[in-house]
């Protein structure tokens, strides 16, 4: 069976991840998932511009007029920032067409994967995704993050384009960017009002690159660490 396909609404390619048990959480709970495909990549901002074209969804961000944004050591709410002006009015992503998409809140990811016809991954697919079946705890192994292996940590200032660290930070099934450059949504509830993100992002230590972390946000925020990949169950010919 192939391992790498093309999912058509989008273009994107994805990658398959078995059916079978791997080692859940830092305390490797031995948890069994059906088989699943993944995002290669996050969704990027030529992605989302190609979804925002055929549908002409407004994101959260310019909804509200407001996005978040990691500048000067802190977090700070900028007027006039969303995903096309990352850190407010003044910037854009013209040369940024390959980066992760960011400043997309999770009902901004699940509009895309409902008009891409995926959904957004559980955290235990996110997680079985970024790890493998061996328990490590980096997508790449065991060997602590350095800036040759992901984007974290203020290395980059900013998000990269998807694929730099590609193969050497890859994960087992061959996703790339599972460790740092953007946190990721899943599907996940964290408490009643809160979902799960994942992985890391490019201005987070290295702690929160681990394939157990976990950050929960409400469904309404949006910052510049924050994007997102899609998963589906069985390709439709299967």
């Amino acid at each position: 069976m192939q391992n790498i396909r093309l999912w058509e609404t989008d273009g994107k390619e994805m990658v398959r991840v078995p059916a079978g048990e791997f080692l859940y959480g830092d305390s490797q709970q031995k948890l069994s998932l059906p088989e699943f495909w993944i995002d290669k990549t996050p969704v990027t901002n030529r992605e989302f511009a190609n979804f925002v074209q055929a549908t002409g969804y407004k994101t959260t961000a310019e909804q509200t007029g407001i996005g978040c944004a990691y500048t000067s050591g802190k977090w700070e709410d900028i007027e006039g920032a969303d995903w096309k002006h990352p850190n407010g009015p003044k910037t854009d992503i013209q040369s940024k067409a390959d980066h992760p998409v960011v400043q997309v809140s999770w009902d901004d990811a699940v509009a895309y994967a409902t008009w891409a016809g995926k959904r957004l991954p559980t955290e235990q697919e996110w997680e079985k995704a970024a790890r493998g079946t061996d328990g490590r705890e980096y997508p790449w192994g065991n060997q602590v993050p350095t800036r040759d292996l992901c984007n974290l940590n203020m290395n980059e200032k900013g998000t990269t384009s998807v694929g730099k660290y590609s193969p050497q930070g890859d994960s087992p099934y061959g996703c790339v960017d599972m460790g740092g450059n953007v946190w990721e949504w899943t599907a996940s509830d964290h408490e009643s009002d809160s979902k799960i993100l994942c992985g890391g992002g490019w201005s987070h230590p290295a702690v929160h690159v681990r394939t157990t972390d976990r950050s929960p946000h409400h469904p309404d925020d949006r910052y510049d660490t924050d994007g997102f990949r899609c998963v589906v169950g069985l390709f439709p010919r299967d």
